[in-house]
């Protein structure tokens, strides 16, 4: 079966081509972008052992009188406690051969001889000869080298003597150099001071000169305010003179107003306070009158009282069963039916044009207005600078029999100065702030006489 591209694959349709190497072309610019390069390898680190410039010296320096060193010395931290003891076989070096039999060496006696003689080794003599060699060798290089090691530190200290003189050359020379520098600096540095030593002079001198012309300007200055202050001083001093006499002169007419008007004041007090205490004779002469006439009243209705009284018991003695009975069993009609209409009158009628109702005793009277000041002062506030008037305001009050205002209170009589004036009005606020007025029981029956109250009230400036 043939294989066919799908229908979103064609080639006159590429853009699924260019698009997938455009994204791959950018994840690998991305990959190559964000790579990081290598970090270096860790380094171990080496034990260094510090040395001071003082250790340094001494290590490199050495003595000139010391001993010179054995070949190969073996080198030794510390003693040893006990002496190492090794085997022959074991040793570093072989033990030396034995000697060779000369014609001059005598051959030792049969019962002298061992009974075991070893006898010489070839191979182990040559190997101990080549090993005497190398232990020559070693010696000669050994001491070559340290003739060389001498050399070679004399050819050093050789060095460092002429490199210590050419540094003492360059110093000495340095030093030199520095003095002239440093005489040459101070040279300059003299002529510097001492042109900033005329510098500061001349700028002391002309500090001087502009020190000496502030001061005789300023004196000139002082001169003409000193004479601008006097003439302004006495110009002041007239002035205040004028107006300290002007002040004087209206001080004086205003106490003369004031002296007139306390005089006219007075004046209206006294005839103020006299017609107060006419008032008062007069209202006292009302009131023995008053109770005059009440006394006259009590004792009238005492007689008419007793009088009743006696004209009861006159009936009573003159009281028959008998005249009762015969009155009930009369079938005579009566004198007086009454009056007829669509319905029966069930409101009381009004009593007598001259009938007298109950009226309130002197004191009760006085209590009565004592209790309605205590209540009105409550709610009274003195107004602002107001101290005591001099005419005590007169109110009239309207009250119902539940205490509450029948009509809106007004001032009877009052002062003519703005004080009883504000005393007056602050009264007629309190009474309709402090309504209504609670009046005790026992003054219910006299209604009639309390219901309009006309009297003075004192209230407290406070």
């Amino acid at each position: 079966m043939a294989l066919r591209w799908p229908e979103s694959f064609r080639n006159r349709e590429p853009g699924v081509w260019i698009s997938a190497g455009a994204h791959a072309a950018v994840l690998g610019l991305a990959l190559f972008a964000v790579a990081a390069p290598a970090l270096p390898d860790a380094q171990e680190g080496v034990p260094v052992e510090v040395l001071t410039e003082q250790q340094f010296s001494e290590l490199t320096r050495g003595e000139r009188n010391a001993e010179k060193p054995e070949n190969n010395p073996n080198r030794a931290d510390r003693v040893s406690e006990k002496m190492e003891q090794r085997e022959p076989e074991n040793a570093k070096t072989d033990a030396p051969a034995a000697p060779t039999r000369t014609a001059d060496t005598k051959l030792a006696a049969v019962d002298a001889m061992p009974l075991r003689a070893d006898t010489a080794d070839p191979v182990k003599e040559e190997a101990e000869a080549a090993a005497a060699k190398a232990e020559a060798a070693k010696a000669e290089a050994e001491k070559a080298a340290a003739a060389k090691a001498a050399e070679t530190k004399a050819k050093a200290e050789a060095k460092a003597k002429a490199d210590a003189a050419a540094k003492a050359e360059a110093a000495k020379a340095e030093a030199a150099k520095a003095a002239e520098a440093k005489a040459a600096a101070a040279k300059a540095e003299a002529e510097k001071r001492e042109e900033l030593q005329k510098l500061v002079e001349r700028e002391q001198a002309e500090a001087e000169a502009a020190a000496k012309a502030a001061e005789a300007k300023a004196k000139a200055r002082a001169e003409a305010k000193a004479k601008a202050d006097a003439k302004a001083k006495a110009e002041a001093k007239a002035e205040a003179e004028a107006h300290a006499k002007a002040e004087a002169e209206a001080k004086a007419k205003a106490e003369a107003a004031a002296k007139a008007e306390a005089e006219a004041e007075h004046r209206k007090q006294v005839a103020e306070a006299k017609a107060k205490a006419e008032a008062e004779a007069k209202a006292k002469a009302e009131a023995a009158a008053k109770a005059k006439a009440k006394a006259m009243a009590d004792a009238k209705a005492k007689a008419d009282a007793e009088a009743k009284a006696r004209h009861q018991a006159e009936l009573a003695n003159k009281f028959s069963p008998g005249d009762i009975r015969q009155a009930l069993a009369s079938k005579a009609a009566s004198q007086s039916t009454g009056a007829t209409g669509r319905e029966v009158q069930r409101t009381a009628s009004l009593g007598a044009a001259t009938g007298n109702a109950q009226r309130l005793s002197p004191s009760l009277r006085d209590a009565l207005v004592g209790m309605l000041q205590q209540q009105i002062e409550r709610c009274y506030s003195a107004p602002p600078g107001a101290t005591q008037g001099v005419v005590l305001p007169m109110l009239d009050i309207r009250l119902n029999p539940d205490g509450s205002l029948t009509a809106e209170p007004r001032v009877m009589r009052a002062g003519n100065n703005s004080v009883d004036q504000s005393i007056a009005q602050a009264a007629l606020r309190a009474v309709r702030r402090c309504a209504p007025y609670k009046i005790p029981a026992q003054y219910a029956p006299y209604y009639n006489d309390w219901k309009a109250i006309n009297a003075e009230f004192e209230f407290s400036p406070v």
